[in-house]
């Protein structure tokens, strides 16, 4: 998976408020797609691409729209989703800092497969097809670093089909609160506090359910001593029980 990076600016107005991270700082930086560029060349490779600061439920691009070049997201989330005949949305990932947005098909005429919309505030660096292709034949590593990227992509999306095809909704949901948990703090008291940024809406499209059977297995959840929640703050209240749920085939 590649790892920060950070390119010039872009010329919109939705930049202030955010202090962008730039390469030579990024906390990532070891890991991205870039890492093997000399620092002294890292100005040449700013140039060829567009960094952009998203505000929360900002759209970065749209699935169908023409698949021009690639996105990497240098700080925040941003979900990936599909929108369904009936206007409903099915989350395909949440992506975090590193993560590829994107693809670049084969024919120049492609299209994005989903759209892509950031959940926090979001650095986002764009690089068209062209930039890309001169980058790489440049730096051929990043190109070895992209391919691994993209890659994991492809494997995380198969594993989400699998388990949306397998695994009960319970249990989607419990590997989801233990994925929430990691980011939290424990307490004296064994318990785990976390804030996450997603509406029961996004929670339920990360598992692949309604809101209101979201809303209910959160309220199982509860009854059964797993968790308390109030708002965005999650109570993971027995977090031994929850991981036997996530690494379970059924809830009992």
């Amino acid at each position: 998976m590649s790892r920060g990076v950070a390119c010039r600016d872009s010329s919109n107005g939705e930049l202030a408020g955010m202090k962008k991270i730039q390469c030579e700082t990024c906390p990532i930086e070891s890991a991205c797609c870039v890492a093997d560029i000399p620092r002294d060349q890292l100005d040449q490779f700013r140039a060829l691409g567009t960094s952009s600061v998203y505000k929360p439920r900002q759209i970065v691009f749209h699935e169908g729209s023409p698949a021009a070049g690639l996105y990497f997201l240098c700080h925040g989330a941003v979900k990936l989703y599909q929108s369904g005949r009936f206007g409903r949305e099915h989350i395909l990932a949440i992506d975090g800092p590193g993560d590829v947005l994107g693809e670049i098909p084969a024919e120049a005429t492609g299209t994005y497969s989903a759209s892509a919309e950031a959940l926090v505030e979001s650095q986002v660096c764009y690089l068209a097809r062209e930039k890309l292709e001169y980058l790489v034949k440049m730096h051929p590593m990043v190109g070895v670093r992209l391919l691994g990227a993209l890659s994991d992509a492809l494997i995380a999306a198969r594993r989400k089909v699998r388990d949306m095809v397998l695994k009960p909704a319970d249990v989607r949901l419990a590997e989801l609160l233990v994925r929430f948990a990691a980011t939290g703090h424990c307490e004296n008291d064994g318990t785990t506090h976390v804030t996450v940024p997603y509406s029961r809406r996004d929670i339920a499209e990360m598992i692949g359910v309604s809101t209101e059977t979201a809303i209910r297995l959160l309220a199982k959840f509860k009854q059964r001593g797993l968790l308390a929640a109030h708002g965005r703050e999650f109570v993971i209240v027995d977090m031994p029980k929850l991981n036997r749920l996530a690494n379970s085939s059924s809830y009992s």
